[in-house]
């Protein structure tokens, strides 16, 4: 047990599970995002994550934002997680509205307490490792830091964000800890070789930690309009009639996101450098194909009626019932998905740019022209 427990303020964590995923597409679809796919040994993104916090956090401490038509997959995902924990946003913005949505419903019911915000759709293979890290980040949660945990860069890569390392901050539970001197969102490869290079940067996990006073505060010092309708919204959830009022502070709200908004613009926030975890952000098809070259065991589908004459590099994923064959002949370091709806042919190194085809696939649905 933790010496420090009696004195330390409840961890509350926060799940983040309301996107789309559409870099996925066409596997991943509006009403069965990728954090519902079973992809990792035939569990989902969202299933994994629960796992990977179960044995270090009280599951009635766990709670989901997310959006309506996605919660009875998620609720049937995690069944022990109480029904009264998964939050659902009235309408889909970004991630500081998210985040506000949540400290309000928490503050209704909790008076202080330090929140982590989570991705729900990363894998990491070490999970005792992330179990000891996230305890460090709440610890300097505590002096009132918005800690953030920046992940060792294993190369250049320009689809992740960096932070840049600056003043060294005393080591919390032996790890490393700095202050953060910037945030860069997706780099051109040049400088993201040059920021590798200098050792002084990791990727932006998106995995966040902060006592609730302090996030409130930050809130209203960076973005105000935003600060100031957590108040409200926090009222509106302890008041038996306040849906009404909700949806109109809701229907104000910046759409913006957190990174942006309030992380690049304060001075308290703190980087905990990870290594070692084995993480991913799956946020692509080249990185889903990267996690199953080192982690096989995770991969459940067959590519059965896959024939190929003189290709190289060549990974299929297939996800229907059909039983026809699936032929290639000379192609080089492609990525194909099958489903029963699509087909998906992908160039390996280009898999960020299928967000662009999701969209004209939704707009195509929904019987509106691609732009």
């Amino acid at each position: 047990m933790d010496p420090h427990s009696e004195q330390r303020l409840p961890l509350l964590v926060v799940l983040m599970a309301g996107g789309g995923g559409t870099r996925l597409w066409p596997l991943s679809r509006p009403e069965q995002p990728k954090q519902c796919l079973p992809l990792l040994g035939g569990r989902s993104l969202f299933e994994s994550t629960v796992d990977r916090l179960s044995g270090s956090v009280p599951l009635e401490q766990i709670f989901v934002v997310s959006n309506r038509h996605l919660e009875p997959l998620l609720r049937a995902a995690a069944t022990a997680i109480p029904a009264e924990n998964f939050l659902c946003e009235p309408s889909p913005r970004n991630t500081a509205p998210a985040v506000a949505y949540a400290l309000a419903r928490l503050q209704a019911r909790h008076p202080k307490f330090v929140m982590a915000c989570l991705p729900s759709d990363h894998y990491i293979a070490d999970t005792e490792a992330f179990r000891r890290l996230m305890q460090a980040a709440r610890t300097l949660a505590e002096k009132e830091f918005l800690v953030t945990l920046g992940i060792a860069p294993t190369g250049p890569v320009t689809g992740y964000g960096y932070i840049e390392q600056g003043e060294p901050l005393p080591a919390v539970d032996g790890f490393p800890a700095f202050r953060v001197r910037r945030f860069t969102e997706k780099p051109g490869m040049e400088l993201a070789r040059e920021m590798v290079q200098s050792g002084s940067y990791t990727w932006n996990s998106g995995m966040f930690f902060w006592r609730s006073d302090v996030i409130d505060t930050e809130l209203l010092r960076h973005q105000p309009a935003i600060g100031r309708a957590v108040a409200r919204l926090t009222d509106a959830f302890e008041r038996k009639d306040g849906g009404a009022a909700l949806e109109k502070i809701w229907a104000a709200m910046p759409n913006l996101s957190l990174d942006y908004g309030v992380l690049e613009k304060s001075d308290r926030v703190a980087v905990l450098p990870a290594r070692g975890l084995g993480w991913t952000d799956i946020g692509s098809w080249d990185a889903l194909v990267e996690l199953y070259q080192a982690h096989p065991e995770l991969r459940t589908d067959v590519p059965e009626g896959h024939l190929d004459a003189g290709s190289k590099s060549v990974t299929v994923i297939r996800k229907t019932g059909d039983d026809r064959v699936l032929a290639t002949v000379g192609l080089d370091d492609v990525i194909i998905v099958e489903t029963d709806e699509a087909i998906l042919i992908c160039r390996a190194g280009k898999s960020q740019d299928v967000r662009a085809i999701a969209e004209m696939a939704q707009k195509r649905k929904s019987g509106r022209k691609p732009d």
